[in-house]
């Protein structure tokens, strides 16, 4: 989406790994069900459809930016979950041994 400079307010969301990746899972196949309909823009009979869906909707997205959108939705999901990884610290094991039960 655009926006004018200024306009842009951060926020800040909180998903368990298991959620995240299954969005980051869904992200990826839509991506792909589009980049195959779209087929670069060779088979317009198909794509058609979709490009008049997103027209008519309102939509500020012709199917190639949309692709494009995904993408970047997609490698911003999944830097963000990689560099969340990398900052977890592995568990440290107790010199003294198991705690007995």
């Amino acid at each position: 989406m655009s926006y004018t400079p200024g306009d842009y307010q951060i926020t800040e969301i909180t998903l368990d790994p298991c959620h995240t990746r299954d969005i980051i899972h869904l992200l990826l196949d839509a991506h792909s069900v589009l980049d195959h309909l779209y087929l670069d823009g060779t088979q317009p009979e198909i794509t058609a459809p979709a490009e008049d869906y997103l027209r008519e909707s309102g939509s500020n997205y012709t199917l190639p930016a949309m692709i494009d959108a995904l993408d970047s939705l997609i490698n911003e999901l999944t830097w963000a979950m990689r560099d969340a990884v990398l900052h977890i610290d592995p568990p440290r094991s107790d010199p003294a041994g198991p705690v007995p039960f």
